[in-house]
């Protein structure tokens, strides 16, 4: 008989609730694999707030899967994709990897779907890994070009990160549509931020580019209106099952405007003859050397206390715009 360990997994169980699970793990590891123990994890809002709430389209269900995941969309789900882990068994013993992986204290995984850390990148920070990539992948949809102003919608963590991978990439200067008091005010104190306020402070059909990142439609129909004669909105909000109503008439079709679907699960058009999931990876590493986008990064929350901020984070009273999960 193999050797059989125990670990706690986080479910969710039913629409807006969650709970920690006690489930049995394989710990007798094999050819090719290792046994991680989980450091940290990220928490991505908007996705996990809508599986959380039973909200992923059933046509969506083969895209949405991840590896490592359990049960299924229809919930109960175990589901996550941003572990931090050491190695502690198999080729990857003494090493931190990041994984796409559910938060859970201890798994087996395949060493082909870690990525090595290097050792100058702080665990905690390394979960901010997926959703650089979607941001860095976003950026290169839009093709940017350098002293380009560009505005972003939504100063959630994607929309936060674009902020900070255009800072890092020496493109901008970068202004941010936020509709929420207490988010201007604090996002206004983030340097690599060149400007906050609502979409009546900035001039309608003054850029080229605006990236799309509230996940409300309001928000979509305010980057239409910033962007002027043949520009572009790169879309980067997943909405589940819910519909978004914008208005395409007026200047919309007359000024040729785009909307553009950006997703990270394929490397941006512009990008992808040269440029593998490999290649964009390490990119990500290197802007993460910059210790800057820590601020993005919550107070860490202990994984026994997961299933009452998930709880807040479905019925959107969070505050942190990147959620952190810290494993004893």
């Amino acid at each position: 008989m193999p050797d059989v360990g125990t670990t706690e997994a986080y479910w969710v169980t039913a629409p807006g609730h969650g709970e920690l699970r006690r489930e049995a793990v394989n710990d007798n590891v094999g050819t090719g694999e290792s046994l991680v123990q989980a450091l940290y994890s990220g928490v991505s809002p908007g996705t996990e707030r809508l599986v959380g709430r039973g909200e992923v389209p059933t046509e969506c269900h083969a895209t949405m899967a991840c590896h490592y995941m359990a049960g299924g969309f229809e919930l109960p789900i175990k589901y996550g994709y941003s572990l931090v882990a050491r190695g502690i068994d198999g080729e990857l013993d003494g090493k931190n990897v990041f994984v796409m992986h559910p938060h859970q204290e201890l798994a087996r995984i395949d060493n082909e779907n870690a990525l090595v850390l290097p050792e100058t990148l702080p665990p905690h920070r390394a979960t901010l890994i997926p959703n650089t990539e979607t941001a860095l992948n976003a950026i290169w949809d839009a093709e940017l070009e350098a002293g380009q102003p560009s505005v972003i919608v939504g100063a959630g963590p994607v929309g936060l990160l674009l902020a900070f991978v255009l800072h890092r990439l020496g493109l901008g200067p970068t202004h941010i549509v936020e509709t929420d008091d207490a988010r201007r005010t604090w996002a206004d104190t983030l340097p690599f931020v060149d400007a906050i306020g609502t979409a009546s402070d900035f001039r309608d059909g003054h850029y080229r580019v605006a990236f799309h990142s509230s996940g409300h439609g309001a928000g979509l129909q305010s980057a239409l209106s910033l962007i002027g004669f043949e520009g572009s909105v790169i879309e980067l909000s997943w909405y589940g099952n819910r519909p978004v109503e914008v208005d395409l008439g007026s200047h919309f079709h007359y000024q040729r405007k785009r909307i553009v679907a950006s997703q990270v699960g394929h490397v941006a058009r512009p990008r992808r003859q040269d440029t593998s999931h490999s290649d964009r990876l390490q990119e990500v590493l290197c802007l993460l050397e910059d210790a800057s986008c820590d601020q993005l990064l919550g107070q860490a929350v202990d994984f026994a206390n997961m299933p009452q901020m998930m709880a807040e984070l479905y019925q959107s009273n969070l505050s942190s715009p990147c959620p952190l999960i810290r494993y004893p």
